[in-house]
């Protein structure tokens, strides 16, 4: 008993740790959702979290296959040329998983919005927005991942806080907010996030989204 007392107080540090990054990142993430409440109302605003639960189906997806996977790759950081070919192979894997599942998400929709009473086109239009932020591992690879996996945890945070100041920022200052312009905005932030986080991992020889493909390890033929 006392042994199994010395394991969970070793590894009480890391769980927290790990909670509360997740927790920081599901409120960031989720900070559009106090803009529209106060700015949107009826159908409009009905829409928008129809289509935001919606979009969550992928990053959702993308934290089961991350809890299952960043352990392995943790084990590679010390090996440079077996971390860097996993790590290819695993954004080109998130590529994959991302568009199918947003496939899956658009084919979902109609279906959805006439079982809640919300006009198909209305739906769509926010909903695709929506999903271009969430499958930014398309363009950008497994960024929050591998950020976290190269022990780049607290700059990643940070890097999500800043994006998120500025996309309440630009809504904040536009005198006209629609729901499709919240998930332009919210596209956007996501979008530049990834990007930033791509950029610096290409300095540790990581290849972002489809361009790992170029890897020398991977060959299709």
């Amino acid at each position: 008993m006392g042994q199994l007392f010395k394991l969970l107080k070793r590894l009480r540090a890391p769980l927290r740790d790990r909670l509360s990054g997740d927790l920081f990142w599901v409120a960031m993430r989720a900070s559009d959702v106090l803009i529209i409440i106060w700015t949107l109302e009826g159908g409009l605003l009905h829409a928008y979290l129809v289509a935001r639960v919606l979009s969550l189906i992928v990053p959702c997806s993308l934290l089961l296959v991350e809890a299952r996977v960043s352990p392995q790759l943790a084990a590679l950081v010390p090996n440079q040329s077996l971390f860097q070919a996993a790590a290819a192979r695993v954004n080109l894997g998130y590529l994959i998983i991302s568009g199918s599942l947003a496939l899956f998400v658009l084919l979902l929709a109609p279906r959805v919005a006439g079982s809640v009473g919300i006009a198909g086109d209305r739906l769509k239009e926010i909903l695709v927005w929506m999903l271009i932020g969430q499958i930014s591992p398309i363009l950008f690879g497994a960024t929050r991942m591998l950020m976290q996996v190269m022990d780049r945890r607290v700059f990643y945070n940070l890097l999500t806080l800043v994006t998120t100041v500025l996309f309440l920022v630009g809504v904040a200052l536009m005198p006209d907010r629609s729901a499709v312009f919240v998930a332009q905005a919210l596209a956007a932030a996501q979008l530049a996030q990834s990007a930033v986080c791509a950029l610096l991992l290409t300095q540790c020889g990581v290849w972002p989204g489809l361009t790992a493909l170029l890897h020398k390890e991977i060959k299709l033929f």
